[in-house]
């Protein structure tokens, strides 16, 4: 899973949506700069100088937003991605 790739999910209401990743973030301020390789959430570690897997204990802060095939974009947990 990637930025660009279709992915399925859940919306709200119990629906199951089809839609296209179009970016990553987090909620946490220390994650600032976060990408998507391969399914794996990654943030910049200033103090490392390089990306590196988001803690486990923080993946409930990274989210997805994606543009379904309605054309709205929702915004969704990576957990929530099929």
């Amino acid at each position: 899973m990637n930025i660009g790739d279709k992915v399925e999910y859940y919306n709200e209401y119990k629906d199951k949506l089809v839609g296209v990743i179009e970016n990553i973030d987090s909620d946490m301020d220390s994650y600032e700069e976060v990408k998507l390789k391969n399914g794996i959430p990654l943030y910049y570690s200033k103090k490392m100088k390089k990306y590196v897997p988001v803690k486990e204990k923080n993946i409930d802060t990274i989210f997805l937003t994606v543009k379904n095939t309605l054309g709205k974009i929702d915004y969704i947990m990576i957990a929530d991605a099929l």
